[in-house]
């Protein structure tokens, strides 16, 4: 097991959950549906040394909501203090969403067996029922 699969473990155990939201809540992390243009779907600011999460309010109703938040939960958790830095550098930009994405992936694995009590037969089931991306684009 990796150190991003122990945190995760520890996040849902610690509040017996794997929902992003409620994590993020817990973690006294706001989250914010918002108006945004078409791209991107969710962003992470910092505002007062809190990370705030903001997600298209487009998305509000639809299961991609899930996706998004926990892939801004994991810049929330694992960025914070290089969100500034990475808009200069389109390397390390593509870097940090490759995490937030892994970190995305595997909370809502473990969010899809809470729910559902078994893995995903079908990567169109997480698809379906959490948003994920079909063509694993980025955030």
């Amino acid at each position: 097991m990796n150190d991003l699969e122990k945190k995760i473990l520890f996040l849902g155990h610690r509040y017996k959950t794997f929902n992003p939201f409620t994590i993020a809540e817990k973690l006294n992390i706001d989250v914010q549906f918002r108006p945004f243009k078409e791209e991107p779907k969710g962003n992470t600011i910092n505002f007062l040394g809190r990370p705030i999460i903001l997600i298209s309010d487009e998305i509000k109703d639809s299961n991609e909501r899930y996706f998004v938040c926990a892939h801004e939960l994991g810049h929330a958790l694992e960025h914070v203090e290089i969100q500034a830095f990475y808009i200069y550098s389109s390397k390390n930009k593509m870097g940090i969403e490759y995490e937030a994405n892994n970190f995305a992936k595997k909370l809502l694995q473990n969010f899809y067996v809470e729910e559902y009590g078994d893995l995903p037969k079908t990567y169109n089931e997480l698809v379906t029922s959490l948003g994920f991306p079909e063509n694993n684009k980025l955030y």
